[in-house]
Formats: structure tokens, sequence, C-alpha cells
């Protein structure tokens, strides 16, 4: 199955849809990078009070204030209405958390609660590494990225939403992503090289 990578700018250029820095306020250490990367559960480090979690809209873009049913950002959270989250449990998306937050608009006041991260708990080791060229510090942590090639023969069992291995990249399957630009606004994506 072919995959595709979200491009969290969405329909940027349009200037109209919400657009968000990459700052959330409300959660820290592990919280934060977990929120970003995957790779763990947030059920035991998420505040209570989940709407204390709060993302401001860019400051210096006011008249990105359409609600698209995906926040753009030039971070790595994924941020889809609740209508997303609804479409999204209705497919094989494997083991993934949405969890609530604030969207603040330009004037500091509440723009909507409608909105969650979407938290892949799994990272899926998906690939393939004798053709894509990912640069590494020695403790194999990602600094650079020139070419990410999937490898087709671990995305047999792939679910239709997941975080690639360690990297903030988040792949859906064509199935899915078909539905989600049919039917949803502000969604962008980018044909996955696989081999």
């Amino acid at each position: 199955m072919q995959y595709y990578i979200l491009n969290g700018l969405g329909e940027f250029t349009d200037g109209k849809y919400c657009f968000a820095g990459n700052e959330v306020e409300g959660l820290v250490g592990k919280a934060k990078k977990f929120l970003r990367r995957g790779g763990s559960s947030l059920k035991d480090l998420y505040p209570e009070e989940p709407y204390e979690v709060t993302v401001e809209l860019d400051k210096d873009r006011p008249k990105h204030i359409e609600k698209g049913d995906i926040i753009s950002t030039v971070g790595d959270n994924v941020m889809v209405s609740q209508e997303v989250v609804d479409e999204l449990k209705k497919h094989n998306i494997g083991d993934v958390e949405f969890w609530p937050f604030t969207l603040i608009n330009h004037k500091g006041r509440v723009h909507s609660k409608n909105y969650r991260f979407v938290v892949p708990v799994q990272q899926y080791d998906a690939i393939n590494e004798e053709l894509s060229e990912v640069d590494r510090t020695k403790n194999g942590v990602v600094i650079g990225i020139d070419r990410l090639v999937l490898d087709s023969k671990k995305l047999k069992n792939a679910p239709d939403i997941f975080r690639v291995n360690d990297l903030m990249a988040m792949a859906f399957s064509e199935p899915l992503m078909e539905i989600l630009n049919k039917n949803y606004a502000n969604f962008v994506f980018e044909k996955m090289e696989q081999a």
C-alpha cells in the first residue's frame, strides 16, 4: 500500500486557515517529548484538566483565523478537529491517542476547544535504511533527512496512520489520505518514496 506524509503547513499559502506556532503551554518534560515524537502513552502525563493545555495562534498572522480540520503549523504537533478524530477511529490506526487542548486566538481569547493532538503511541519501523539518507548524531538522534524511503516489506501490516521510526514524520495510508483530502479542510499530503 502507498503511504503519504502529512504536510503540517496545510494550505498555508491560502492565508486563511488557523496557523499555530510550535509552543504548547501546560505540558512539561516527557509529556512534551512524547506529544511531538510519540513512542509512549501520555495517559499518566497529561494534566487532569486537559483544557489547561493551550496552543496560541501565530500573532504574526492575524488573518489566519478560519478553523480548518487540521491546524497549520511549522511545529511537529498534529492538531485535528474532533470530526477528524471520529473519522480516524473508523480506520485501522493502531495505538493512537487523542488529547484535547484549548486553541487561543491572537487576542488571547479562547478560539476553540474542538481540537485534539494526534499522538501515535508506537513508532513504526518503516524506513529502508539502505536507500534513505538520514543524518544522526553518535547517539542516534536524527539531525537531518536528505532522503526518506519507506520499506514496502515492512509496511505489509502497517496501520493506516503511524509515526515513522523515531522521526517526527506521520504517515497515512492512501485510502485514509484520500478520505481526509476529500471530506476535510486544510489537509495536504506528500507521496512517500517506497522501495
